[in-house]
């Protein structure tokens, strides 16, 4: 029988199962790879949901790897209506749960793991009737406030609806043939982006939250897990020099934006800094005219690895991009482009580890105007330092998997 190490002390215990539904996403797969490898160490057997994309990585994190690819995968189209976008995780639920329910009740799971975007995973756990923990990768919103959220963007809900009326009544009746077939609740439109749970993992610190002082017990914060990540391409560090550079990406999601990458040709062309540039798969490089000799530019970059030289990182302000560049103490130029990024941006400019300019605003004249302001000043950087020393003292993947021990024994697991 496997050995653990749990609060210091060794204790014998059974291996228990786990299924881990996940969005077939960097930023929602990244950070949960090494609780997973921490789980496995432990003597938990876990089987992960997702797309051929990640397997090698989940493999590498010790779990077994299952495909949910031909409903739900990392090309799926994101939409910016959230109203449009939330039928999109709807149909794709409906079709997965048919697919793979009777593969789930063979399982016979002790608890399933699921992101907080990831309604399939909420729904099986429902009917299955076990416990369910919460994966939550991006800014979280305590169920107390949700009510007050609601009211503040109802006319942005209200124009979205309208724009996405077809889609809605589509959503409606997913809900409800769910309802019907399964009989678990209908879930509801309003919780389609924060589906959480009696236990919550978030994946930072209370103090990047919007709300730091409304959390109650049932959400636990661990910091950002840097470590397991999907196989990172080669790069040319020795063509970057020594001297730190602007680090330039926009995700892998909204990252097919041909005009903003000229504009930051245009804005850096003559910058004294070397600037690297990840433009993603979606746009043909020669597409973006004559490239200064001072500018790397890769469909992909080994993020990671290139932070820990940069200057400043312009990002979209995803929470994992916003995280892995404060990690490393790099300070931000966030232009949101959609979802919670807005929000996430709105944070660390409060926090004064990065600036916001609005995508509506952004010209090569304003972007290297923003650029330089925070390059000029040194606060910005001790900011993101500061939060990036927060990070490392949050507890990582050994206080998740403790507080899951915990979980497990309340549940008689």
């Amino acid at each position: 029988m496997p050995l653990i190490c749990f609060s210091g002390n060794f204790k014998e215990r059974a291996m228990s199962k786990i299924l881990f539904f996940n969005i077939p996403a960097y930023g929602h797969t990244n950070p949960t790879l090494p609780l997973v490898a921490e789980l496995v160490h432990r003597g938990e057997q876990v089987i992960y949901y997702s797309s051929e994309a990640f397997q090698p990585a989940i493999e590498r994190a010790g779990a077994t790897f299952r495909s949910v690819a031909n409903f739900f995968n990392e090309q799926t189209s994101v939409d910016e209506n959230l109203v449009r976008f939330a039928y999109t995780l709807i149909q794709a639920t409906q079709e997965i749960i048919a697919a793979i329910l009777s593969d789930v009740i063979a399982d016979k799971p002790d608890y399933i793991i699921y992101d907080s975007l990831c309604i399939w995973g909420k729904c099986i756990a429902q009917i299955l009737k076990v416990p369910a923990i919460s994966s939550v990768t991006t800014i979280v919103r305590p169920t107390s406030l949700l009510h007050r959220e609601v009211l503040a963007s109802l006319p942005t809900m209200i124009r979205m609806s309208l724009a996405g009326r077809v889609e809605l009544a589509k959503f409606l009746a997913i809900t409800d043939q769910l309802h019907k077939t399964y009989h678990i609740p209908r879930p509801p439109l309003a919780d389609v982006y924060n589906n959480l749970a009696e236990l919550n993992i978030v994946y930072s610190t209370k103090q990047l939250q919007m709300y730091p002082n409304e959390f109650n017990e049932s959400y636990k914060f661990v910091g950002p897990f840097i470590g397991i990540r999907a196989e990172a391409p080669p790069f040319p560090f020795d063509e970057a020099g020594n001297e730190p550079f602007i680090y330039i990406s926009l995700g892998t999601v909204f990252n097919n934006n041909v005009h903003f990458y000229r504009l930051c040709v245009e804005a850096f062309a003559d910058s004294k800094y070397r600037v690297i540039l990840s433009v993603g798969s979606k746009i043909e490089i020669a597409s973006l005219g004559a490239i200064p000799n001072t500018f790397i530019i890769k469909p992909f970059v080994p993020q990671l690895q290139v932070l820990q030289r940069a200057a400043l990182f312009i990002t979209h302000s995803g929470m994992n991009s916003v995280s892995e560049g404060l990690y490393e103490g790099v300070p931000l130029l966030m232009i949101p482009q959609a979802a919670d990024q807005m929000f996430i941006a709105q944070r660390v400019q409060q926090l004064g580890a990065g600036k916001i300019l609005r995508n509506t605003k952004v010209n090569a004249q304003s972007l290297r105007k923003a650029a330089e302001e925070i390059l000029a000043y040194h606060t910005f950087r001790q900011a993101s330092v500061a939060l990036g020393a927060s990070f490392r003292q949050s507890g990582g993947p050994k206080l998740a998997a403790d507080e899951i021990e915990i979980f497990k024994r309340k549940h008689g697991i």
